[in-house]
């Protein structure tokens, strides 16, 4: 599985329930790389967007209770959720919020995140991925401007034991 996410000076990644910023860049990244892919997210994350189901994509999400939810196939066990993610012939991505990030982080091979040059005060956090020697940064953008906020998408993999 793939983490993707938004993260500022501080590692934060969100605040009041939603996001730190409205980078467009970001989003179009966003759209294109999960296209076609399976979305895990937390029932807090999908009921965020304005638009559900993400379309284009098949929505997983992992709730304390099992509820259905339209649209989405829900899981409240982590275990069945990994078992079922492996069965997919797509790539998977994680994509929040803070909870799900920490509880699927250990199963994830690879990191896209969005760095935002700025400090914003959130009060969701992620941590510093970029001086963990764990993972290795493979792909780094060039610094981008979006919304007048200095961006740069970069991409991490974990290292082998």
């Amino acid at each position: 599985m793939t983490i993707i996410l938004v993260m500022d000076n501080d590692f934060a990644i969100g605040k009041n329930g939603g996001l730190l910023y409205s980078l467009p860049l970001d989003m179009q990244h966003f759209r294109e790389t999960t296209k076609g892919a399976a979305v895990v997210m937390g029932r807090k994350t999908y009921e965020s967007f304005p638009k559900r189901p993400l379309p284009g994509r098949e929505n997983i999400v992992l709730s304390r209770n099992s509820q259905k939810i339209e649209g989405a196939t829900v899981f409240n066990d982590v275990g069945e959720m990994l078992s079922y993610v492996k069965t997919l012939d797509k790539k998977v991505f994680v994509i929040g919020g803070g909870e799900i990030y920490r509880l699927l982080l250990p199963y994830c091979d690879e990191a896209i995140i969005t760095r935002v040059y700025d400090s914003f005060g959130g009060d969701v956090f992620f941590y510093d991925i970029e001086n963990d020697k764990s993972w290795e940064l493979v792909e780094c953008s060039e610094t981008l401007e979006t919304n007048g906020k200095n961006i740069r998408f970069m991409k991490f993999v974990r290292k082998t034991p």
